[in-house]
């Protein structure tokens, strides 16, 4: 397999390729919501780099780790790991790290499983890594992958089961350790205490359920990142853990602000541009003064899907406008 670097570049050309072919006819709608998104978010903060040109980024670097994720194997070892003490002394002491869709997401496993097998995980319980039932299914189903968990003493868990909130205090207090993706959304029912938080721009609705419980067990919590350097070399990231207090709008906030200076740095890296609307709950008006020409123009439309009809999108406003009934 080809370097980070290469296959990079090779899907970036591509996916140029690809979206002049298919200007006209229409962009699939992940896509269309995925630059939608990047519109809204980054342009009041004026980034040096064009939102159109973040989303080929970020398109193109879909294409790389899924290509990665055809091959288990494809890299063993990171290239450079930041505060891996950090790692160690959660895992010590049982606790949450937590971490988002951000980058080479699959390799985690990679670094914690040498802790737990070098001994740093007092307790003799499984390391659980949480996430969405569907998400558990397909992961199941990828024997490579399955293998490299078992290997490391870790197993999936279902964030929508019912009894989640339970069996992770239960887990925590017992010295135990999970992995959990603070932006995946999913839990057992609708949460009816979620709090509101600043995201780059926007300002966001997050579920609020793991943070109650690491405020009530008092546990320590590693915020960690898996990301690529300036010259494409793989890296993770491992912060120094905290303890949350019982005050969960700030502590959610906490747990958020490395996030942000992360994605500010770095913003094609995240996997969820597309669904990201989704939980904002008010965007920030650009202040660029925009013509009515601009205004009305459109940039980029969707392809028609039967039932839903076309969506055309400015990217100068961020602005969507039903195009076909």
């Amino acid at each position: 397999m080809m370097n980070f670097r290469s296959l990079y570049d090779m899907y970036r050309e591509q996916v140029r390729d690809e979206l002049h072919k298919e200007r006209q006819d229409g962009i699939h709608l992940g896509s269309f919501y995925a630059l939608m998104n990047i519109i809204k978010e980054m342009a009041p903060l004026k980034p040096k780099q064009s939102a159109e040109s973040i989303w080929m980024d970020y398109l193109a670097f879909l294409r790389t780790i899924n290509e990665h994720k055809k091959s288990p194997y494809s890299f063993m070892e990171w290239d450079e790991v930041e505060g891996r003490e950090h790692l160690q002394a959660t895992l010590r002491e049982g606790g949450a790290l937590l971490t988002w869709h951000y980058g080479f997401v699959r390799h985690n496993m990679i670094t914690i499983g040498q802790e737990i097998r070098a001994g740093h995980m007092s307790a003799k319980l499984p390391f659980y890594l949480i996430a969405e039932q569907e998400t558990v299914e397909q992961e199941k189903k990828l024997s490579g992958w399955e293998a490299i968990r078992k290997y490391a003493g870790a197993e999936l868990l279902n964030a929508e089961d019912e009894m989640i909130g339970i069996r992770l205090y239960s887990h925590l207090r017992k010295g135990g350790s999970f992995s959990l993706f603070v932006d995946g959304q999913t839990g057992f029912n609708t949460d009816n205490h979620a709090v509101e938080l600043p995201f780059l721009s926007s300002k966001i609705r997050t579920r609020s359920g793991i943070f109650r419980i690491l405020a009530k067990t008092q546990k320590p919590v590693c915020v960690y990142f898996m990301t690529l350097t300036e010259d494409f070399r793989s890296k993770i990231v491992f912060l120094p853990p905290v303890v949350l207090d019982q005050d969960i709008q700030a502590s959610a906030d906490r747990i958020y602000e490395p996030f942000r200076e992360q994605l500010l740095s770095q913003p094609a890296l995240w996997r969820f541009w597309d669904r990201h609307h989704q939980q904002v709950i008010h965007w920030r008006d650009d202040e660029t003064s925009i013509t009515d020409e601009a205004v009305s123009r459109v940039d980029w439309i969707s392809k028609p899907l039967d039932g839903f009809g076309q969506l055309g999108l400015n990217t100068d406003s961020g602005a969507v406008y039903n195009i076909s009934s």
